[in-house]
């Protein structure tokens, strides 16, 4: 088995090597500065016509090689008017050509359709990557999980409303084999007061997702993927303020700023609030107190899911200076508050539990270009969070869906709360993250990398219920280090990433009263391939044999709602996609599309079930996963955007045997419960410009979101009509906005779930039907 994953290995990382041959090119350079005389970074320039393009470094610093001959150099960038200017390269010439841009205000929200964008140059990497821009949702209440919800690949099931836990589904892996980064720091240490559905998305420009191999520059032990939030950093100040109210007394605001002064100093402040009461209602068949049977269904309003959180981000440093492209240190507080309405199945209704956490964040990042020696650069990312979490379960009230308690359990040494055992769970968490990448551009073609990730876990927790009883100090330790080469070639037409991994973790638990120590070393490797077969097709593979270490969460359980399961293992998985990706352009038309075959084999796959009113983490020996996804999108000037996406996926227990036995498992090439096969989003989206005034827009979008009806249990057990219990679901939203004063003032009106359909999510959780909201935002740089 390992040689044919080595032999598949080689052939993809020489993929089109032969017959490799290199004219004698001419290379030209420059720098691209803003209005105001700053260096611009991530500028696309291109020479127009060709397939010659590149982004500018932080410096605004640009190289391209290419024949010689005459071109037009074509310069586009947000917020700037494009600039076209004839050059000629002369055979064995070193021609310089430096332009300062022109901003136009009239563009500043809005993507260029000429030349390439950094969401466009994304998707052209070797990896399988889809990146969403975000430009064209900051008008609208949505958060970062609504927003990925439409991606191809990705599925997000939450167990309700605002700020209620959610399980991230990609390509068939779900939860903590997904890692999450932010400007690639690993949000792991985080907390729970700061997450995907929580964080507004003004605050980024785009997200990045990556669909099985994760470059190691991001230092993750992902095992199906990850997905790395990208901060707007183009425009040097602004400020950039809005607030929603919608259904169920929800309140979103936040406000995003900068300033960059002229020696460099650069100083960012993002805040954002959240407050919903989430009480739609729901439809329940509840029990019969005289006869024990279930009553017909009926709504009853959710009386206690409120949820409130609130998070400042700070950071302050330098940029572009001599000892560094970048210095910044960081601070952040966050905290969060949630009731819970009921367990992980909405039979059991809860009226007073909750949970609340609050995190401290301390931060560093740096990074220098040019090290040493020309080529090298340094990046090194550091974090340091203490986060306080409660689970709190103190009630022997027994409540039903009316909202009133039916009876009082009855108290003693063994009376019960909500959920479980009366507790006061109090965990204070210690992590510290250091990531460190080194990479060095050996040439225009070669380069190679180095990474270093360490994430360190303890966990001090009482249960200050029980009189405070000490539970121990449990740590977690995790070591990875990573490998790579990078090849770029065949006039930017070829790319070729080779790598290996290092996977080191250790930990210390406590069960019994007895501390249980365990460490493991395993080593991950894998390739990723991609190729321009014209100018306006590209075939895309790679390969790679991964691990993805259990977390802390997973391991030690939450005190309330999940349970521990100390003896997890780390699981891997073999991974191998294949895909292609089309853009053209014609005349104002661009239409585009890309489709990606996955195939996964998992060992000790780390999934999530039921025990009783709660869940736990268990490891699953085998699993196989396979699937397609695709999606195409259309574009008629900056007037129509049409993109419609799919994606079916099967996986698949393929356990012979049950554990550690011969007998049969019959279970066997079943389909794993819980887990969406089918699903699809389409969305169109009309913008009007000048509709009334010079500088005005308005903008129309609906959007539809299709789920096909999937297995509550496995589908092996039980009778034909719970095999598929989720059913199929179809829902419709709408939105319009209206920008004026060239996008200073904007004002939006969305409604999701328009025909009102019955909504379900993990488990079979009914989730809110339809909702209003609107949103004012206000910009100004």
């Amino acid at each position: 088995m390992q040689i044919n994953r080595l032999m598949l290995l080689i052939a993809i990382f020489f993929t089109s090597l032969q017959g490799y041959s290199q004219k004698s090119k001419v290379t030209l350079t420059g720098i691209i500065l803003t209005n105001l005389g700053k260096p611009a970074e991530g500028v696309s320039v291109a020479l127009k016509g060709t397939t010659y393009a590149i982004l500018t470094n932080s410096k605004g610093e640009y190289k391209i090689s290419a024949e010689a001959g005459d071109y037009v150099l074509l310069i586009t960038h947000v917020g700037f008017k494009t600039t076209e200017t004839a050059i000629f390269l002369k055979q064995g010439g070193k021609p310089t050509q430096n332009i300062t841009m022109e901003e136009d205000m009239a563009t500043l929200n809005e993507v260029a359709v000429k030349g390439k964008s950094k969401v466009q140059r994304a998707r052209e990497q070797a990896y399988n990557i889809t990146s969403v821009d975000l430009k064209k949702t900051y008008n609208t209440s949505a958060d970062l999980n609504q927003v990925l919800n439409k991606t191809t690949g990705v599925r997000i099931r939450e167990y309700g409303g605002l700020g209620s836990a959610f399980n991230f589904s990609l390509n068939g892996f779900s939860g903590n084999q997904v890692k999450f980064f932010l400007d690639g720091v690993p949000m792991d240490s985080y907390g729970s007061a700061l997450t995907l559905n929580n964080i507004p998305v003004n605050m980024a420009e785009r997200i990045d997702v990556y669909k099985g191999v994760v470059p190691i520059e991001l230092g993750a032990d992902a095992l199906g993927g990850a997905v790395n939030i990208v901060t707007n950093k183009n425009v040097n100040r602004y400020i950039d303020a809005s607030y929603s109210y919608g259904s169920f007394n929800t309140h979103r605001a936040a406000i995003n700023t900068r300033f960059s002064g002229r020696d460099g100093f650069i100083a960012n402040i993002n805040a954002f609030a959240n407050y919903s009461d989430n009480d739609y209602k729901v439809d329940v068949s509840v029990v019969d107190k005289n006869t024990s049977k279930f009553l017909p269904e009926q709504k009853y309003k959710h009386f206690h899911d409120g949820y409130k959180s609130g998070t400042i981000m700070a950071e302050a440093g330098f940029k572009n200076k001599s000892f560094a492209d970048y210095l910044l240190v960081g601070f952040a507080v966050a905290g969060n508050k949630k009731e819970i309405q009921q367990g992980r199945t909405m039979q059991k209704v809860v009226g007073q539990a909750f949970t609340d956490s609050e995190s401290v964040i301390t931060s560093l990042k740096f990074k220098k270009s040019d090290l040493f020696t020309k080529g090298l650069s340094l990046n090194i990312n550091t974090t340091y969070a203490l986060v306080n979490n409660r689970s709190v379960d103190t009630s022997s009230r027994v409540y039903d869906w009316t909202g009133n308690y039916v009876y009082r359990q009855f108290a003693g040494a063994n009376d019960k709360g909500e959920l479980g055992d009366k507790t006061i769970y109090v965990y204070d968490e210690f992590n510290s993250q250091v990531t460190t990448n080194l990479k060095y551009q050996v040439s225009d073609q070669h380069s190679v990398a180095l990474n270093y990730s360490y994430l360190g876990y303890k966990r001090k927790a009482t249960n200050e219920y029980l009189k405070v009883v000490e539970l121990g100090e449990p740590t977690i330790n995790k070591n990875i280090l990573g490998l790579s080469y990078n090849f770029s070639g065949l006039d930017n037409r070829l790319a070729i990433s080779g790598f290996g991994k290092m996977f080191d973790l250790s930990t210390e638990m406590i069960a019994n009263s007895i501390t249980q120590s365990s460490s493991s070393t395993n080593y991950g490797y894998g390739a990723t391939s991609a190729y321009y077969l014209t100018d306006k097709l590209q075939i895309k593979g790679s390969y790679e044999h991964a691990y993805r270490l259990p977390s802390a969460t997973e391991m030690l359980g939450d005190g309330l709602t999940i349970n521990s399961n100390i003896g997890l293992k780390p699981e891997s998985s073999d991974n191998a996609n294949l895909g292609l990706a089309f853009l053209t352009q014609k005349s104002k038309n661009q239409f585009s599309a890309e489709t990606s075959l996955i195939y996964r084999e998992a060992k000790d796959f780390i999934r999530e079930r039921q025990d009783g009113d709660k869940t736990v983490f268990e490891n699953l020996q085998n699993v196989q996963i396979t699937g397609v996804d695709g999606v195409f999108r259309y574009g008629y000037k900056d007037l129509i955007n049409f993109e419609i996406n799919g994606t079916y996926q099967k996986s698949l227990n393929k356990n012979k045997y049950k554990a550690g036995t011969t007998s049969p498992d019959a279970l066997y090439d079943a389909q794993l419960p819980n887990v969406p096969i089918f699903y699809g989003n389409a969305d169109l989206t009309f913008n009007f410009k000048n509709v009334k005034y010079q500088g005005d827009r308005l903008t129309l979008n609906v959007s539809a979101n299709y789920i096909d009806a999937f297995y509550l249990t496995w589908p092996v057990l039980g009778s034909l009509e719970t095999k598929k219990a989720i059913p199929e679901q179809f829902t419709e939203n709408a939105m319009i906005a209206y920008s004026f004063l060239n996008g200073k003032y904007n004002l939006a009106f969305e409604c999701r779930n328009i025909t009102d359909v019955k909504v379900y999510d993990y488990f079979k959780v009914q989730k809110p039907g339809r909702a209003f909201s609107v949103k004012f935002r206000y910009f100004l740089q």
